[in-house]
């Protein structure tokens, strides 16, 4: 039995700026970098077997603690990057309307299938996340925590729960938050709960 610890990165400023990072490679915020030291405490009660992230700096900055606590090494997987979104990335998303109208229709039109120029859609990320989680599952039994991006956790739980409703069932996925899926050896797919920044385990 499997144990996936989906944990969203900390605060950047653009975060707060709420600007589209996409794959850009934005650090933590002061505020961030709390919130990665806080996660170590959130999980003390879980004997972490393996961490997975995102190579993206956030990402890495908010496993590294959680790596080090447990004596292990962050295995950094390029699937876990947050969706790329091309021309939209360092702008926030009324910027990009104004800037973009037709590829906002393409989007509004087919919100799963539609690419920003230079970037990927929303089915191109579930499916890279999707294969990376049931291989992290499939590698072992055991808690693992894996720190990447609200978008990739939000497009890997619709996928691993079989969920086709998107874009009208969606995922609330805050900054440093924990969510559990479990993954039985009758080759279910549990989600304990979603978007937990109370606790971690």
């Amino acid at each position: 039995m499997a144990e996936l610890y989906l944990i969203r990165h900390g605060q950047t400023a653009w975060n707060k700026e709420e600007r589209i990072q996409g794959t850009e490679d934005v650090p933590l915020d002061e505020t961030g970098v709390a919130q990665a030291g806080g996660l170590v405490g959130r999980l003390r009660g879980v004997r972490l077997r393996a961490v997975y992230a995102s190579p993206l700096r956030r990402a890495m900055q908010t496993a590294q603690p959680l790596a080090a606590a447990a004596g292990l090494t962050v295995q950094a997987d390029p699937r876990l990057m947050e969706r790329n979104w091309g021309v939209y990335q360092g702008t926030t998303r009324i910027e990009a309307a104004r800037r973009h109208p037709q590829v906002e229709e393409e989007l509004r039109r087919t919100p799963r299938a539609a690419r920003p120029p230079g970037g990927e859609s929303y089915d191109d990320l579930r499916l890279r996340v999707d294969a990376a989680l049931r291989e992290i599952a499939a590698s072992g039994p055991g808690p693992v925590a894996v720190v990447c991006h609200g978008g990739t956790i939000a497009a890997g739980l619709q996928a691993l729960l079989g969920m086709t409703g998107w874009p009208r069932i969606r995922f609330v996925i805050y900054n440093a938050s924990v969510s559990l899926v479990e993954f039985t050896p009758r080759g279910e797919v549990i989600a304990h709960y979603v978007n937990r920044c109370d606790v971690g385990a």
